[in-house]
């Protein structure tokens, strides 16, 4: 359920803006699109008179507009209604719908916590990094009782630190899950984080201890033959080619690079 949206509707006068993302939506077609992959997002009050109007003013669908606002007077809830929306614009598939209505009722039985990691998951999908570490942090201060459901959390949030260039903090989370979970996945992602900044991390005994010898020495070698191919990749790739250019194109071609960069890591850091 993601890609590019094809609409055939005209632009409205007036988008309805999305405050949750910040986003503006001009047709039906994202409309149904925004609801069926940002319903995590949404607020409990995003079926209103101010999405009513939306529908019936600048879509023309005056006929949805009214069968909505009957069926939301009938004590139906927000996940009913938005079942409801989705399926009268038709814009998904008989089958993608019942995928829809599958997730709908995932979140209907979340219980709070498990609802706010749903969206720190979400948060992490879509390289939202600061806003992932702020839900998870959320339910943290909670402290959940059950350890297991708090360690994942531990987990993800170190994920996320991981992208935001946090490496201590994200040590001490794996370090937390991994004391809980147990698991080896975890373990390798500690000495993998420990190979990358060896000389301002520690790695705790008792995870040196958890791995063999041998698996620690090809873990180091892997990352190694990593880091040198890296060096190809990515940032270091777009930089070369912008140090290809001309002298007075190489300049403003590095300034567009760094500006790109940065507006990535605002995003990122939410």
């Amino acid at each position: 359920m993601s890609g590019l949206i094809y609409c055939r509707e005209p632009e409205v006068k007036e988008p309805y803006f999305a405050r949750e993302t910040g986003l503006s939506l001009y047709s039906a077609e994202e409309l149904s699109y925004y609801i069926v992959n940002y319903v995590l997002l949404l607020p409990e009050d995003f079926i209103s008179e101010r999405l009513y109007r939306f529908l019936g003013r600048e879509l023309g669908l005056a006929e949805l507009e009214g069968k909505l606002r009957h069926f939301m007077k009938q004590d139906a809830d927000m996940y009913q209604g938005l079942f409801l929306l989705v399926k009268e614009l038709r814009y998904y598939s008989d089958e993608e719908l019942m995928q829809f209505r599958d997730k709908l009722d995932g979140i209907r039985s979340a219980g709070p916590l498990e609802l706010l990691r749903q969206r720190g998951d979400f948060f992490l999908d879509v390289r939202q990094y600061g806003n992932a570490v702020h839900t998870y942090d959320q339910i943290l201060r909670e402290s959940p009782r059950d350890e297991s459901f708090a360690a994942e959390v531990w987990h993800n949030r170190g994920v996320a630190c991981v992208q935001l260039m946090q490496y201590e903090e994200a040590m001490d989370c794996f370090v937390r899950a991994w004391r809980v979970l147990s698991l080896d996945s975890i373990a390798r992602e500690i000495f993998v984080l420990y190979w990358m900044e060896p000389e301002h991390l520690t790695l705790p005994e008792d995870v040196r201890a958890s791995v063999p010898g041998e698996t620690q020495y090809r873990i180091k070698e892997e990352l190694t033959a990593f880091t040198k191919n890296a060096a190809y990749m990515g940032k270091a790739e777009e930089i070369a080619q912008a140090f290809s250019k001309d002298v007075i194109r190489r300049r403003e071609a590095v300034s567009s690079l760094i500006r790109e960069w940065k507006q990535e890591y605002r995003e990122m850091a939410g």
